[in-house]
């Protein structure tokens, strides 16, 4: 048999490991937790990616000129689609680099500008270029968004599938640059994604787009419905409209019925008289949640290292105490 002196030593080793284990179930949890919100914090801020509003072109919260829609796809590589005017579109492509990939390159050659302009990106707010202009980050769509005037395949789509009101969600930006050949920047949750494609047929009404970016066909093809419709109808019966049914009757409400003229001013209601759609709960809840984590992912690093050196003392007395007397 196992000596006295051996029996002990056994005994102690097990309470040891006993406590090493359970010391170290905490820490390793909140390592995990930490992971995890991080990951999601990444995933909320694509780099760059977002709606921006350009000063030097922008008009009133009324008019789409000035908007820049930009999509970090694939990563490091940015995807612009943009109007200086509020009906006609162009497309850019730029990229992202340096620490935080907070420079944000774009290749403004296509419109008669620099080649690399590298402006400085400030998370969840601005881009700064270097001849002092400043983009501002949009938080949620304008009373521009209501309806898209053009009678053209380019610009602003609605897709009913993914549209949540006070959000981008289930917007579609569209530019045809160069002629007959099509760009969109989109968002179905939150986050922004590129497609390609190409317009044919009588009147540019075939619209065709790679959708394999987001796991669909590689080639879908749509089909144009100039005014009155002003819609893209695909073949699964989806159709994308320049104009909200839901916008539209608030509308009709607040200004006693009728819908929305192609070219009507629409007056601000007093729930949201800064120009911004009214935000949705889960919308004001997600940003207070965001929040919320940056924080807790401080907090919770923070403590791991202290945890961990707290568990080492404990396991050390707790061994002594229940070692050979």
């Amino acid at each position: 048999g196992d000596s006295p002196r051996t029996s002990s030593s056994l005994a102690t080793a097990r309470v040891g490991v006993m406590f090493a284990v359970r010391a170290a179930r905490p820490v390793r949890a909140a390592s995990a937790r930490a992971l995890l919100l991080a990951a999601i914090l990444a995933r909320a801020s694509s780099h760059g990616a977002g709606v921006w509003r350009d000063p030097h072109h922008y008009r009133s919260d009324s008019s789409l000129a000035g908007l820049r829609f930009i999509s970090e796809s694939p990563p490091h590589e940015l995807n612009i689609v943009g109007t200086d005017d509020g009906t006609s579109w162009w497309a850019l492509k730029g990229r992202c680099s340096g620490l935080g990939m907070r420079n944000i390159t774009i290749d403004f050659s296509p419109k008669g500008g620099p080649s690399d302009a590298t402006g400085r990106w400030a998370p969840g707010e601005t881009i700064t270029w270097p001849d002092g202009n400043m983009w501002a980050l949009l938080a949620a769509p304008t009373r521009a968004f209501l309806l898209d005037a053009a009678d053209d395949h380019t610009g602003v789509f609605f897709d009913p599938h993914h549209f949540k009101v006070g959000t981008f969600r289930g917007m579609r930006f569209i530019a045809e640059d160069p002629p007959h050949v099509l760009k969109m920047v989109g968002s179905d949750d939150g986050t922004f994604w590129f497609l390609e494609g190409f317009c044919t047929g009588p009147k540019m009404t075939s619209i065709h787009f790679d959708f394999s970016p987001k796991g669909g066909p590689k080639e879908l093809v749509g089909k144009w419905a100039p005014s009155p419709a002003r819609t893209i109808t695909w073949p699964d019966g989806n159709v994308w409209s320049k104009a909200v049914p839901e916008l539209q009757a608030s509308f009709a409400v607040r200004h006693g019925g009728g819908t929305v003229p192609s070219r009507a001013r629409v007056e601000p209601s007093p729930t949201h008289a800064s120009g911004s759609l009214p935000l949705s709960l889960p919308v004001l809840v997600a940003s207070v949640a965001m929040l919320a984590l940056a924080v807790a992912v401080r907090r919770v690093i923070g403590s791991s290292s202290r945890g961990a050196a707290e568990a080492r003392q404990t396991r050390l007395a707790e061994c002594e105490n229940l070692g050979p007397s």
